[in-house]
């Protein structure tokens, strides 16, 4: 049955299978109403199909399998393997029955012809959901350019900008306004040692030295803790992005293994 063996290749529908899994696991998978036949344990009924005493009971056997494959999961990726090993036990009963069974056994391998077509226009559309489904989720109008995160980080208004959290956009520009003034404190006090030297008395050129140093450690002091907000910031930028980029890479991928199946 040649278009059955013309079915998608194995690495698109690998995958396929694997972004399937990922979006099962976290709960957002399209599930269908529709009652359907496990694909899986009709999966392992034909493979463990054999020839029986009778040739009636073979017949009958082979059949039923057939009948049932009409209901296969289309949502389960093992549908294409399903009506592959109905094709080739159809084979191989044409190779084993009598001539009078020859017929029949043809009518089964068209009739397995045509559920797999049936089962594969279903999976497609079934396909066509998820895509659509990851691509309006991924494009919602929570989603925040990363860019604008980013420049905005540098002043405080990351909060505001991606999750609306007024309090939060507050704190850290008093954070960024304390580092500020303790930046600019140590500036003029390495700049102009003695002006700044408070009520220290300052008499040697040692101790000229040392107010100059408290400065660059107070401009130290407040560069290390900015960086430091700087990377917790990128870190929930990063956070709030990656499941966004995760469903447009999902889609991508789906994408891909739509193209494939397409292709036969």
């Amino acid at each position: 049955m040649g278009i059955v063996n013309s079915f998608v290749n194995q690495i698109g529908r690998e995958m396929g299978r694997d972004t399937y899994r990922s979006i099962t696991t976290s709960g957002k998978t399209i599930r269908s109403k529709q009652h359907y036949e496990s694909t899986e344990s009709l999966l392992e009924s034909v493979k463990s199909f054999e020839l029986l005493n009778r040739q009636e009971d073979t017949i009958r056997q082979i059949t039923n399998l057939v009948e049932k494959s009409e209901n296969a999961n289309p949502e389960d990726f093992e549908w294409q393997e399903l009506f592959v090993e109905i094709d080739n036990k159809i084979d191989f009963c044409k190779e084993n029955l009598s001539v009078e069974y020859q017929l029949k056994l043809e009518q089964l391998d068209k009739r397995n012809a045509d559920n797999y077509q049936k089962i594969k226009n279903k999976h497609i559309e079934y396909i066509e959901q998820i895509i659509a489904f990851l691509k309006n989720t991924s494009i919602q109008p929570k989603t925040k350019n990363k860019k604008i995160a980013t420049l905005l980080s540098f002043i405080g208004l990351r909060p505001y900008y991606m999750d609306g959290k007024h309090t939060l956009s507050i704190y850290n520009l008093i954070l960024i306004g304390a580092l500020t003034a303790i930046f600019y404190k140590g500036y003029i006090t390495f700049d102009d040692p003695i002006s700044n030297a408070g009520n220290m008395h300052i008499e040697t050129s040692e101790q000229i030295e040392k107010v100059s140093r408290i400065g660059i450690s107070l401009m130290i002091c407040a560069l290390i803790l900015y960086f430091i907000y700087l990377r917790f910031a990128l870190k929930k930028i990063a956070k709030y992005i990656a499941p966004i980029n995760e469903e447009k890479n999902q889609a991508q991928q789906f994408q891909v293994y739509l193209d494939q199946l397409n292709r036969f």
